[in-house]
């Protein structure tokens, strides 16, 4: 099992660790984008940020969605005003790209079209 980290998670577990993440990341399951890594840097990643972001760099990659290729997908499922952008819908994208590979966000939209095509990641209740 493989599961792209959004956003959302990393910078909730950078307010409170969330030990399902850390497990991921031990067990070398968490995957990364890009993208993530660009929003990461937008807001205030823990410091040093550019260690922080470096080694969330170092995670193994999902595949990355072209831009052409996430237009084609929100075209063909009717993506679109589902209240989720341009990122989030690339995550996705490129998520349903990557074999074996789910999606874990906090962001319920998000989250919510993750479940709709089977990729939303199942995290254990204890």
């Amino acid at each position: 099992m493989n599961v792209l980290i959004d956003t959302s998670v990393w910078v909730d577990h950078f307010r409170q660790r969330n030990e399902n993440l850390v497990q991921l990341i031990t067990a070398d399951q968490a995957l990364t984008h890009p993208l993530v890594i660009l929003e990461l840097a937008c807001g205030t990643p823990p410091e040093p940020h550019a260690r922080t972001l470096r080694d969330i760099g170092l995670l193994r990659r999902a595949h990355q969605a072209t831009g052409s290729e996430v237009l084609q997908f929100i075209e063909a499922k009717q993506l679109y005003g589902k209240g989720c952008g341009g990122v989030d819908l690339t995550l996705l994208a490129s998520t349903l790209m990557t074999p074996g590979a789910t999606l874990w966000s906090l962001d319920r939209r998000l989250e919510k079209l993750a479940q709709q095509f089977n990729v939303a990641y199942c995290r254990e209740i204890h």
